[in-house]
């Protein structure tokens, strides 16, 4: 049985229904309560908080955005089986394998090797610039993580001193009710 003391108001009164979550990914209407877009392709969390990702890439400037783009190219088997069979293709020629093409650099392949060196640069390059990307957006998301950990507590801490005056209020109230009926 609810106990209602007039002096206190209804709690429980009738509220309007809350408007659909638009999800700032996709731009789709999602119910008030959904935690993920319920679009299968973006399905991004939704909520009063920024998006890193999104957020990050209105800053992105081209060089670093190419710097991306190589390095996920890079990181394929691809890129390994484009250079072996450079490799090959060079080596066949410049030892007379493949008689079909003048040999241009002559063993120890230093023509090769300078090609290399070169590649090796512009690679290291792109792999720092794209760290560095990444050291953003681990330490951009390490902040969002924080500040919804502080949230959180905040929120647990607002809950457990009502819930302890609750359960005040409940032992008072059954205590007066206990003596009454002793």
């Amino acid at each position: 049985m609810v106990h209602s003391d007039s002096a206190e108001p209804n709690v429980r009164e009738a509220q309007p229904a809350a408007p659909p979550l638009i999800c700032p990914a996709c731009g789709g209407a999602n119910a008030p309560d959904a935690v993920f877009c319920a679009n299968p392709a973006c399905r991004k969390a939704l909520g009063g908080f920024a998006y890193v990702r999104e957020e990050l890439k209105k800053e992105t400037r081209w060089h670093e955005a190419l710097a991306d783009r190589v390095v996920a190219g890079i990181g394929k088997p691809h890129f390994l089986g484009v250079h072996l069979l450079w490799f090959l293709a060079w080596t066949a020629i410049n030892t007379g394998v493949l008689v079909m093409a003048p040999r241009f650099d002559a063993p120890p392949f230093a023509l090769l090797g300078i090609l290399l060196a070169m590649e090796t640069i512009f690679i290291t390059g792109f792999v720092l610039i794209s760290q560095n990307q990444q050291s953003k957006y681990d330490a951009k998301r390490a902040e969002l993580d924080y500040e919804v950990n502080v949230q959180t507590f905040r929120k647990i801490e607002e809950l457990e001193t009502t819930l302890q005056l609750v359960l005040a209020r409940l032992d008072a109230r059954d205590a007066a009710g206990g003596n009454a009926q002793d």
